[in-house]
């Protein structure tokens, strides 16, 4: 929501905000382009408006907000992607990444890819991406990379020219009441892409494969890519991961069809430096590495930890995981113990409700059980509060160890307690 703030200023829109909280990890760009951001909801924020564009956890959290209510009933009121998709994708080439997983790692190679390329794009990112310090990137190319989120239909105002589709996994069960409403809001996003559009697509996805067959548009180029493509190639990538191989052969199949040379393939891959929040090292004390990731699902658990692993073979890995709404946790439940298995140490802490209002009947205790339940052990337990998991893992951990923390809420301000406990 960040970046459509400030690329809307910069386009020269008047731009205004207000968020409950005074800052967040995205406020430092909203900051230098001085745009007005207040503390707090009033209906005397639309004065002067022309649209309200809010983020669409706004009606979990409660559709009376003042501003929501004002501004339906004038007619002004749309969801940010909205506004992006109807008015700052206007007159561009628009690339979009899709998909469950490494969305945001694999917009920002993209962008990374086009700069190098020295086609200038535009590049809106769910994450903040180091090269640029920011979720943002203006451009005054023709071309448009626009990070493309399932939640809430989201992508739906989107009309792109090519998709990346990293996966599809169930995933947002809060919205998505099944598996059978998540691919048909997939199916009519890929419908979206404009006439002789094109789809590069993760063929090693189940689902993909499943949504692939379902096309009957023959104007729509197909290009699909499996892991196992990724070493004839040639390329090293600063990133580790099998996952994040596949990542970048998305953008392998996006850089031939732009005709991209390889020199600006091999520039973007070993000068990434990641993006903010997916398997960042946020610092080293006494041989004790920490790392911080977003990661809200058991696919992106193991494949972090399986990531590290290949980094660090005969380390001990303590992995601090803040459970992410409750209905995702309860809907994925089948899948926790065995996606931590190569885990050392396992600590939930409390839950993140985010949109959600606590059910009352399942919380990270749940977590904690099945979980030692089904790997016969105790490996895993229940802190609470951070500063309690910054002082446990000050007692736990000894050189070589790595801490892991991954959390979509405040995984952030956990790993930096961390950190600075040590």
């Amino acid at each position: 929501m960040s970046a459509a703030a400030q690329l809307a200023h910069h386009l020269g829109y008047i731009v205004t905000g207000c968020d409950l909280k005074p800052s967040s990890n995205y406020s430092g760009p909203l900051e230098k382009v001085r745009l007005k951001i207040s503390t707090g909801h009033s209906a005397d924020h639309l004065k002067d408006i022309d649209i309200l564009a809010v983020t669409p956890a706004v009606f979990y959290d409660s559709d009376s907000h003042p501003e929501v209510v004002q501004a339906r009933e004038r007619g002004i009121l749309m969801k940010w992607q909205e506004f992006m998709g109807k008015y700052l994708h206007e007159g561009k080439f628009l690339i979009c990444v899709a998909g469950t997983h490494g969305k945001s790692t694999t917009t920002a190679l993209a962008g990374l890819l086009l700069e190098n390329a020295e086609l200038d794009p535009v590049v809106e990112v769910g994450a903040t991406v180091k090269e640029w310090q920011n979720n943002l990137r203006v451009g005054k190319g023709d071309y448009f990379i626009s990070e493309a989120d399932e939640f809430h239909d989201n992508f739906i105002y989107y009309h792109p020219n090519i998709i990346i589709l990293n996966n599809i996994e169930m995933d947002h069960p809060e919205y998505f009441s099944d598996m059978k409403k998540l691919m048909n809001t997939f199916q009519s996003f890929v419908n979206n892409l404009l006439p002789n559009g094109v789809l590069i697509f993760n063929a090693d996805s189940e689902n993909n494969q499943k949504l692939v067959q379902q096309i009957t548009r023959s104007d729509i180029k197909l290009v699909p890519y499996t892991l196992s493509e990724f070493d004839t190639y040639g390329y090293t990538l600063s990133i580790p991961g099998d996952h994040n191989k596949s990542n970048a052969l998305g953008i392998i199949k996006l850089a031939e069809f732009l005709k991209i040379p390889a020199e600006a393939i091999a520039k973007t891959f070993t000068n990434f430096k990641g993006v903010g929040r997916r398997l960042d090292l946020i610092g080293e004390k006494d041989g004790i590495k920490v790392y911080d990731d977003y990661a809200n699902l058991p696919t992106a658990f193991a494949a972090n930890i399986s990531s590290l692993k290949q980094l660090y073979p005969t380390s001990k890995f303590l992995v601090v995981i803040e459970p992410h709404t409750f209905s995702r946790l309860r809907a994925v439940l089948p899948d926790l113990p065995k996606s931590l298995a190569r885990a050392d140490k396992i600590i939930f802490t409390k839950t993140f409700a985010s949109r959600e209002k606590d059910p009352g009947d399942f919380s990270s205790q749940d977590l904690v059980d099945y979980t030692n339940k089904h790997l016969d052990n105790d490996k895993a337990s229940l802190i609470n509060e951070f500063g309690d998991i910054a002082s446990f893992i000050k007692k736990e951990a000894k050189p070589n160890d790595i801490v892991l923390v991954m959390a979509a809420g405040s995984g952030h301000i956990i790993s930096r307690e961390i950190l600075n406990s040590l």
